[in-house]
């Protein structure tokens, strides 16, 4: 495995929730901006190179879980409600929404959201799609843990700054398997066909061949890019860049 051609895979759909929440205590500064800053400092802390490839891993649309399960996260529009009205998180959402597209352009990230699918959905393929290759995956979020089941996935936790240490990976699938709150998954399967259907909402070490297929796609698909750190919004990010990358890549 070559080490300096790692694939870090980012969970950005959390991170920018963290951020749109920390700005309801902390108006003045841009949840864009935290973004931008959360994200630089982690890599940071990994020792970055041009030659590694980052993803970020966005959710998009209706999740096709709920397609199986209505009651899956029903919960969390509701919570969010309860802190801002619809229209402020319409706000917050147009805000990153008009981020991406600069820094689709700026960066040599890759963003990837396709519609219905999940952040969770696009780490799970990038560890096999990826299995010659050394995949980092940047959460916070415990469902991704049984992604380390898998011998080529480390996963780098946001809030210790280490990385984790799962000594039974495969007992997050389990776990989940018998019901999980923060989804919104109550009930405890009795049969063995809902055994087999809350398995399919929450296995994120093999997915349905319509949720795998295009995200192998958008992988594939993936183009050399190169860095332009003057279009990056923010000075003080533009500044971390180039301590990051240096200036090799920019026109």
């Amino acid at each position: 495995m070559d080490k300096k051609s790692r694939v870090f895979v980012i969970d950005g759909g959390n991170i920018m929730h963290i951020c749109i929440f920390a700005a309801m205590n902390n108006p003045t500064v841009p949840p864009t901006y935290t973004y931008l800053n959360m994200i630089t400092g982690y890599i940071n802390r990994l020792n970055i190179t041009l030659e590694d490839k980052i993803i970020i891993a966005q959710d998009y649309g209706k999740s096709w879980r709920k397609g199986i399960d209505k009651e899956y996260k029903a919960q969390r529009k509701e919570f969010r409600e309860s802190k801002k009205p619809p229209e402020w998180w319409k706000e917050q959402y147009a805000l990153f929404d008009k981020l991406f597209e600069k820094l689709e352009i700026a960066v040599n990230w890759y963003f990837i959201k396709i519609w219905a699918i999940e952040a969770d959905d696009i780490a799970g393929v990038c560890c096999r799609y990826y299995k010659d290759r050394e995949v980092i995956l940047i959460s916070g979020d415990k469902d991704w843990e049984m992604l380390e089941s898998f011998e080529n996935v480390k996963i780098w936790s946001p809030r210790s700054k280490k990385f984790k240490n799962i000594p039974y990976p495969t007992n997050i699938l389990l776990e989940k398997i018998q019901g999980d709150k923060s989804d919104n998954l109550l009930t405890k399967p009795l049969t063995e066909a809902e055994f087999e259907k809350r398995k399919m909402i929450v296995d994120l070490t093999q997915l349905p061949d319509f949720v795998e297929r295009p995200i192998k796609e958008a992988l594939e698909k993936q183009l050399p890019k190169n860095l332009y750190i003057h279009k990056i919004p923010f000075m003080s990010i533009q500044d971390k860049f180039k301590k990051l990358y240096g200036t090799k890549k920019e026109d």
